[in-house]
């Protein structure tokens, strides 16, 4: 399978990013918690993007512990960075890599992530290949979503604008070959893995409003940092899309008691303990 990531890196993207980081803070915070992350722990954070596991992971480990965050994308890396220095976090740092390939010395005590696997081609080659550098006895602590790529959009009212959109996000993330159902599998990979997971499994479905509130700005930036895939899907040309206008349009198109959904994504929380 062609391993494809269908959003595009740029300023827009980080901002969703972030955007995205505190709407499931709370659900990945009570995953670390959970884990026993703790105080004076070394954390290895996979495919960190603008860094906001990882400044959270920072937080908990405390100035006697450290994080390493790491991306392939140079740009994410760079702003990740320029984060932790805002917030004044000298015990994280982040790398340009790929988290399959680095070898830390010595092994962390640690692993977290949130969406990776998804967008891995070999979702159980990725988790072997960064569990070389886990601490037998240590925790890997992940987050993956659930898309239903062929259910119905679940914002109400169905014939809206709002929903179209989440259609053409769900066929752009179908066309690249994102695995729709990874939250689902994620506690089978970890046993396939060799490790032995928690059966403290949580999921969160942020469930948004608009025009009110967040969730005309936050379909019209997953499609905007996405929207080569959605062209690329067939399911609307660019001129149908008129990203530049889409947020407007959604909210001219809302009726007069608003909009409520979210579009087919629920966050799954699973961890384990390497024997």
């Amino acid at each position: 399978m062609k391993e494809v990531y269908p959003f595009q890196s740029s300023d827009e993207e980080r901002k969703r990013l972030i955007a995205q980081g505190e709407l499931l803070a709370p659900l990945t915070q009570r995953l670390f918690e959970r884990a026993a992350i703790t105080a004076g722990m070394r954390v290895l954070d996979i495919g960190s993007g603008s860094g906001d596991v990882a400044l959270l992971a920072a937080q908990l480990v405390g100035p006697a512990g450290n994080v390493t965050g790491i991306d392939r994308d140079p740009a994410q890396v760079k702003y990740a960075e320029q984060r932790a220095k805002v917030r004044g976090l000298a015990n994280v740092h982040f790398v340009a890599g790929d988290f399959r390939e680095i070898e830390l010395t010595p092994a962390v005590d640690a692993i977290v992530g949130r969406l990776v696997l998804m967008y891995a081609a070999n979702p159980l080659d990725a988790i072997q290949r960064a569990l070389r550098n886990l601490k037998p006895g240590s925790i890997i602590a992940l987050q993956e979503s659930i898309i239903d790529y062929e259910g119905p959009v679940f914002i109400e009212p169905l014939d809206c604008l709002a929903a179209r959109a989440a259609e053409w996000f769900r066929a752009g993330f179908k066309h690249a070959g994102v695995h729709s159902r990874m939250g689902m599998r994620l506690f089978g990979l970890m046993r396939k893995a060799g490790l032995a997971p928690s059966t403290e499994i949580d999921m969160l479905v942020p469930i948004q409003e608009g025009p009110d509130g967040a969730l005309f700005s936050t379909l019209a930036s997953v499609v905007r940092s996405q929207i080569a895939a959605i062209v690329a899907s067939g399911v609307a040309t660019e001129a149908e899309i008129d990203i530049d206008t889409l947020e407007q349009r959604m909210i001219a198109d809302a009726p007069a008691d608003g909009v409520v959904g979210y579009f087919n994504l629920g966050h799954v929380s699973v961890w384990a303990r390497k024997p």
